[in-house]
């Protein structure tokens, strides 16, 4: 397809600029209430209160009269050391939220609390930016995808919103995990699950699983030019009578490298979930090479089918079959995992799509054109024999484009899991989804044992 003089290629991965819905209300806890009164008639200490917190975890989640909805209160505990506390929680905090997600502290304590309405089954991950009085800065390394943020957003923002874009930006520096957090992403995030949330059973530790092997590789692409490490990952048991390995592809494979997601998948083998698999990491090298590599990119679908599958078989016994072999990804792994099936439906016969950047590309990059995949999906002589896709109702630049792929792929005929979850574009839940959907897209395979939950 050529490119006509319209088209931008860096402006057509950034995602269109779509208005938010109405933010969840903030709303009066009742537990912070109570500790107010009781502060008034001394019936409790602060050390009281920050003792109960501590055992009990946060952040607080309370009834509030509608079995559908909770109170989910989030707390930090400083004094008149800290000018402010932001929370920055998945999707309901952004760059023009500053005001909205300040804090608010009881007057005369070392309580800052913030409380919101939730559906009792929202996921999300979640930082609090203590920022000092005295104007320090961070202590910690800047993160390289914050900076990205803050560059992307001061080029879309209004002459007139600079600053306070830039103001946002500036605390997240600050943010860190919740120290009193009940869950725990990775280190610099902590994660708010509440009761209906999709369970997870695979999360905690299981005394006694095998635990298989990671192996790092080195893989030079001659299609791509470049050098990257892949991680594979090798269950400690084998497919029943020396089967060749059916194949797991993991985009975005640092992310899931680092999680670790390799003691999630030991344990759904060992359990008989997940019938015995070679899970293959894939990473992106950086920024630009990530929006490069995965928007529809027919280079990195050869690389995948030409180079590393091979490569891998070289190294392993790898099925051929398409059916046994899953590719995975989310956000513009997403795209690219369908878009690759939809190219390769040959060697891809299952796809894994988390929060599928399926409105790629951004009309405005694009001379117009928008959702590109979607037409191609629909004129396609061959498609994947099964697909997941999953969306998050906090998504509203994807949930749109995502109900229209599920449409095309329903009326192609392909058997297709559909799953829209209370959440954003979050790790949090694309863990949480990952395992019930290795499970959908493999249900048709034999397990070594019976699988328990």
């Amino acid at each position: 397809m050529s490119m006509s003089s319209n088209v931008n290629r860096n402006l057509m991965t950034v995602p269109p600029q779509v208005p938010r819905p109405e933010r969840p209300p903030r709303v009066a806890s009742p537990a912070v209430e109570r500790l107010r009164h009781s502060l008034k008639t001394g019936l409790t200490s602060l050390d009281t209160f920050w003792k109960e917190i501590g055992e009990q975890g946060l952040p607080l989640v309370e009834d509030c009269g509608d079995p559908a909805l909770r109170v989910v209160t989030f707390l930090w505990r400083g004094g008149d050391e800290l000018a402010d506390v932001i929370l920055v929680a998945n999707k309901i905090a952004d760059p023009h939220s500053y005001e909205q997600n300040r804090m608010e502290r009881l007057p005369g304590t070392d309580v800052w609390h913030m409380s919101y309405r939730m559906g009792s089954d929202w996921r999300a991950s979640y930082a609090v930016a203590p920022l000092p009085a005295d104007g320090s800065p961070p202590t910690a390394a800047p993160d390289v995808m914050v900076e990205v943020r803050r560059s992307r957003a001061l080029a879309a923002a209004a002459p007139a919103d600079r600053d306070a874009v830039a103001r946002w930006f500036d605390a997240l520096r600050h943010a860190r995990p919740d120290p009193m957090g009940r869950e725990r992403l990775d280190e610099r995030w902590s994660v708010a699950s509440l009761p209906d949330a999709p369970p997870q059973p695979w999360l905690a530790p299981r005394p006694g699983t095998p635990a298989g092997t990671v192996r790092e590789y080195p893989l030079t692409s001659a299609v791509l030019g470049n050098t990257r490490p892949v991680w594979v990952h090798e269950p400690a048991e084998r497919p029943a009578g020396g089967a060749p390995w059916p194949v797991l592809v993991l985009l975005d494979g640092d992310d899931w490298h680092a999680l670790p997601v390799a003691p999630l998948l030991d344990r759904m083998t060992a359990a008989g979930a997940l019938p015995p698999t070679l899970c293959v990491m894939v990473p992106a090298l950086d920024f630009a090479t990530r929006t490069r590599e995965l928007a529809c990119d027919d280079s990195f679908t050869a690389f995948l089918t030409d180079e590393l599958l091979p490569w891998l078989g070289g190294e392993y016994a790898i099925t051929g079959d398409p059916d046994r072999t899953v590719i995975a990804g989310q956000s513009l792994g997403g795209l690219t995992a369908l878009y690759a099936a939809h190219r390769a439906p040959g060697r891809f016969g299952r796809v894994l799509a988390q929060s599928g950047s399926f409105w790629w590309p951004n009309p405005v990059g694009a001379g117009g054109e928008t959702e590109r995949l979607a037409g191609l999906l629909a004129d396609s002589g061959a498609l994947p024999s099964r697909v997941h896709l999953s969306v998050g109702l906090h998504e509203w630049t994807l949930l749109e484009p995502s109900r229209r792929i599920r449409d095309v792929l329903l009326r192609r005929g392909v058997d297709l899991d559909y799953v829209e979850f209370n959440g954003g574009h979050d790790r949090a839940c694309w863990r949480a989804g990952l395992p019930g959907a290795l499970l959908s897209l493999t249900r048709d395979r034999p397990r070594g044992l019976q699988a328990r939950p």
